[in-house]
């Protein structure tokens, strides 16, 4: 494996080709199933409570006028993804009334803020060690009418707004997207396997991005990682016990830790490429983590999205 392998024409191209796959089938299913949207749900909840600090701590300076235009942005967004998340699992159902429990709980969140809103709509607070955000305006009501959603099973069916049953068409193609297998993980759980993932870390395999990585795999992998960071501490420590009385420790250990962080940052690169090949997603998704909201899609390709199958079909 060379670097020219790694970054050729064809390999850009490929993931592009992947990239525009994953969007235009974004575009095309309106259905998701019980799991991916539990947690998607549970993923931009949390996201409204923490990306207005996630945000400001990322901002060197900014004014009142910006604080507000970030937490009306932040509203609108999170809303925006909640309504197209329950739309989509509305459709997947294929039972429109179940849209009434939503609805319910929309006017009485809708009621309950007007009644009780003060701006401003975002409030910034600071602490001897943290910046601290809290939006005014209170979405548990209208989660808990979008989380009841979960509740009901998938039409098993086909139907106009996609395919059944986690099935995802790709080309003349179909896959299915695999959500379970945690217990079979726990089934085959062994420490034993990490031993082969720490010699392509040693080696030049590193570099290789491609094959996959599932769920149940990255905790072998953050295994090797806390291995890896063991490892530094040892190799510090000895560092500046052998050269303690040398002038040149501090460049030695600058030096070795430099190594370390861009080993740190190959390894982790080629785990969240692999990740998101094993989801069927694009490696580009990995600059959606740099983007705020984006970057909840982008955990959730990493961390929720299960393992992808060819299956057989005539369709």
């Amino acid at each position: 494996m060379i670097l020219k392998d790694i970054i050729s024409r064809k390999t850009i191209n490929d993931e592009l080709f992947l990239l525009k796959t994953n969007i235009k089938s974004l575009i095309l299913s309106w259905r998701i199933t019980r799991i991916p949207y539990l947690l998607s749900i549970i993923l931009v909840y949390f996201s409204y409570i923490a990306m207005p600090g996630l945000t400001f701590n990322s901002l060197p300076e900014y004014e009142e006028s910006v604080v507000s235009l970030i937490g009306y942005a932040n509203l609108g967004i999170s809303l925006l993804i909640f309504s197209v998340l329950a739309i989509r699992r509305i459709l997947d159902v294929n039972q429109k009334w179940i849209s009434g429990f939503v609805i319910v709980a929309g006017i009485y969140t809708l009621y309950t803020n007007y009644l009780n809103y003060s701006p401003p709509i975002l409030a910034v607070s600071y602490t001897e060690d943290s910046l601290i955000t809290s939006m005014s305006v209170n979405l548990n009501i209208w989660v808990v009418g979008l989380l009841i959603l979960s509740l009901f099973p998938s039409n098993e069916c086909d139907n106009d707004y996609g395919l059944s049953n986690c099935i995802e068409k790709v080309g003349s193609n179909l896959i299915r997207i695999e959500f379970g297998g945690f217990e079979q993980f726990l089934d085959e759980f062994s420490l034993y396997k990490i031993v082969p993932i720490f010699k392509k870390v040693l080696s030049l395999d590193l570099f290789n991005w491609r094959g996959r990585i599932s769920r149940g795999e990255l905790v072998y992998y953050y295994m090797v990682y806390q291995i890896m960071v063991l490892l530094l501490v040892i190799l510090i420590y000895s560092i500046g016990t052998i050269l303690s009385k040398i002038s040149l420790e501090h460049i030695f250990l600058i030096f070795i830790v430099s190594i370390f962080l861009i080993w740190c940052f190959i390894y982790v690169l080629r785990v969240l490429i692999q990740r998101l090949h094993d989801s069927y997603s694009s490696a580009f998704w990995v600059f959606g983590l740099f983007i705020p909201y984006v970057n909840v899609y982008v955990i959730y390709l990493l961390l929720v999205k299960g393992s992808w199958q060819y299956i057989e079909s005539s369709k």
